[in-house]
């Protein structure tokens, strides 16, 4: 009874390493530390990585599980880049700055809700709408490169990232049975070398390869006749 008890608090404490993070993330935000934050962050995007696949892995998946998961994605996903973005850029516009970061943390929740909900058969291939956690990255390379942008630009892209997460847009599930493992893992490498080394090259390549990556899973899901 130790050992199964062991096994199902493993995943569960990645999770909350992830909301951890994800408030560390805040506190870091809050404070300026916008490079530090987005560390913070994607260490939690790793843990968010982690707790599913050792919850399969050890058998120890739940709905306890993928409740605290949901809650913890909000967090770090969700509220976390929605701060990080307003305090790095758009509080310069004043009230009206709230606006876009408002939309981005409602459409996240929405998101994550639906998520849940989705039984349709195309949801083992394939995700309706961004993932939220591809979302949040791009609200993080947006944190990342904001002296170099212009206020529209950031604005703008806050808001179409909000609206892709609620939209129908066919993204690709690495988790069952969609494209090959080794795309994301070269996309998370772009990441990785961008979040260390940020400017416009990096952000481009790895914006290029997320493009990709969609338009492969078009293609895969054709083939299929899905």
């Amino acid at each position: 009874m130790r050992v199964v008890q062991i096994q199902k608090l493993i995943p569960s404490a990645f999770t909350l390493g992830n909301i951890a993070l994800g408030f560390m993330g805040i506190i870091a935000s809050a404070a300026g530390e916008f490079r530090l934050a987005c560390i913070y962050l994607f260490l939690g995007a790793l843990c968010d990585m982690a707790d599913g696949r050792l919850a399969r892995w050890l058998n120890a998946t739940s709905k306890f599980g993928k409740e605290l998961d949901s809650l913890s994605d909000m967090v770090s996903f969700g509220v976390a880049p929605a701060v990080m973005i307003y305090f790095a850029a758009l509080k310069s516009l004043g009230p009206i700055g709230l606006l876009p970061a408002l939309t981005y943390m409602l459409c996240g929740a929405v998101r994550l809700a639906r998520y849940n909900i989705d039984t349709q058969e195309i949801s083992k291939h394939s995700f309706s709408g961004v993932p939220i956690p591809i979302a949040a990255s791009y609200i993080w390379s947006l944190v990342m490169v904001h002296d170099s942008l212009p206020m529209p630009i950031i604005v703008s892209l806050t808001l179409l990232m909000s609206g892709l997460m609620i939209s129908t847009v066919k993204t690709p599930n690495f988790r069952k049975d969609g494209l090959p493992v080794w795309m994301m893992l070269f996309g998370l490498a772009l990441f990785v070398v961008f979040l260390f080394r940020p400017g416009a090259l990096m952000w481009s390549l790895w914006t290029g390869w997320n493009f990709v990556l969609i338009g492969a899973n078009y293609a895969s899901l054709r083939r299929r006749g899905i």
